[in-house]
C-alpha cells in the first residue's frame, strides 16, 4: 500500500513538474516574442549574440558579468552618458538578453573567440576599450594576453581575477545549482515575492528605467532565470581562471579599476589580493567605491568621469 501511494506521488511530482515546464515555455515564448529585441543577432562559433551599437567615436565594448539579466540595460546607467563621445558596443552572450541558450562549450577561448567574430563582422576589431563587469574581467584580460594589439585599454568593473575566482570566490554547489536552474526550467521563479525580486533583479530599484523598460527587464530575467548557459558558465569559470592565471599578465595594455566595498568586506585578504595583482601592470589606476557588486549601477557618474579623464 505503501509503495503504492509513493508510486502515486511521485507521478503527481513528475504532472506537476512537466504541466510547470510546459507553463514556463510558452511564456517564455510569449514574453520574448513580445518583446522588441533592440540589438542585432550575429552568428559566432559561440552562438548567437545580440550586438547593441550606437553612437560615434572609439568604441567602447560593454561585456557583462555572470547572470546580467539583460547587459543592455544593466549598462544604461554608463551608455547614457558616453554615447555623445564614443561608439558603445554592448556584446550579449548567448542565454543572455534577447538570446536564446547555445549548445558550444563555455571555455574562456571559445567565448572570446565569439566575441572577436561578432566585432570582426562589423569590422571593429581594433583600438578598442574593454568594459568588462564582474566574470568578465577575466574574459578582458584573456582577450588583452592572446590579442593584445586589438586592446587599447581595459575598464574593469568590480573584475573577476584569477586568484580572487580560484582561491576566494564560493560558487554554488551541484545541489543548489541545480535547484535554481529547476527555479527557471518550471517557472517556479515567477512567483517570488517582491522584496525577492528585487535582491536578485536590483537594476529595477533605480531611476534609470521607464515602466515599459522595467517591464522587459522582468519578462527577460524570468526567461532567461539561471538557463543551461548560467549553469555551465559556472561549471567552466575555475578552469577559465586557470587559463588566464597560467598565461602572462597584459601588463602594458593600460587598465582603469573600479572595486565594491560590499565584495571586499566579504574577506579581508581580498583587498590586498587585487591591490598586488594590479600593482604589476605599467599604466594603472585602482577606485574602490562604497557601493555593491554592481557598481555602475550607484556610481555610474564617478565612473563616467574617470573613464573620460583616463582615456585622454
Amino acid at each position: 500500500m505503501i509503495k503504492k501511494l509513493l508510486l502515486i506521488l511521485a507521478t503527481l511530482i513528475l504532472l506537476l513538474i512537466a504541466g510547470l515546464s510546459v507553463n514556463q515555455y510558452i511564456k517564455k515564448t510569449q514574453d520574448l516574442n513580445d518583446l522588441e529585441s533592440l540589438g542585432t543577432a550575429v552568428e559566432t562559433s559561440a552562438g548567437t549574440m545580440q550586438v547593441h551599437r550606437f553612437g560615434e567615436g572609439e568604441p567602447l565594448v560593454f561585456l557583462s558579468g555572470l547572470g546580467t539579466t539583460s547587459p543592455y540595460h544593466d549598462f544604461k546607467s554608463l551608455w547614457g552618458s558616453l554615447q555623445d563621445e564614443y561608439e558603445i558596443i554592448i556584446i550579449e552572450r548567448p542565454g543572455y538578453g534577447y538570446n536564446q541558450t547555445s549548445s558550444s562549450d563555455k571555455s574562456i577561448d571559445t567565448v572570446v573567440t565569439g566575441y572577436q567574430e561578432a566585432l570582426k563582422s562589423m569590422d571593429r576589431l581594433e583600438n578598442l576599450t574593454l568594459v568588462a563587469h564582474s566574470m568578465a574581467g577575466l574574459e578582458a584580460l584573456y582577450w588583452a594576453q592572446t590579442k593584445p594589439a586589438q586592446i587599447k585599454q581595459i575598464i574593469a568593473l568590480d573584475p573577476s581575477i584569477p586568484e580572487i575566482t580560484l582561491n576566494h570566490t564560493d560558487l554554488p554547489n551541484l545541489i543548489e545549482r541545480n535547484m535554481q536552474f529547476m527555479l527557471g526550467f518550471t517557472g517556479l521563479a515567477r512567483f517570488m515575492d517582491d522584496d525577492d525580486l528585487e535582491e536578485a533583479l536590483p537594476i529595477i530599484t533605480f531611476n534609470h528605467f521607464s515602466d515599459d523598460e522595467i517591464s522587459d527587464i522582468k519578462a527577460l530575467f524570468f526567461a532567461n532565470f539561471f538557463n543551461r548557459n548560467i549553469v555551465r558558465e559556472i561549471n567552466a569559470l575555475k578552469d577559465n581562471a586557470n587559463t588566464v592565471d597560467d598565461l602572462d599578465k597584459p601588463i602594458d595594455i593600460p587598465i582603469l579599476v573600479f572595486l565594491s566595498k560590499e565584495n571586499l568586506a566579504e574577506n579581508k585578504d581580498t583587498q590586498a589580493v587585487f591591490e598586488s595583482y594590479f600593482a604589476g601592470f605599467n599604466t594603472g589606476e585602482l577606485h574602490i567605491l562604497d557601493t555593491h557588486h554592481y557598481v555602475h549601477h550607484e556610481k555610474a557618474s564617478s565612473i563616467t568621469d574617470a573613464i573620460n579623464q583616463f582615456g585622454s
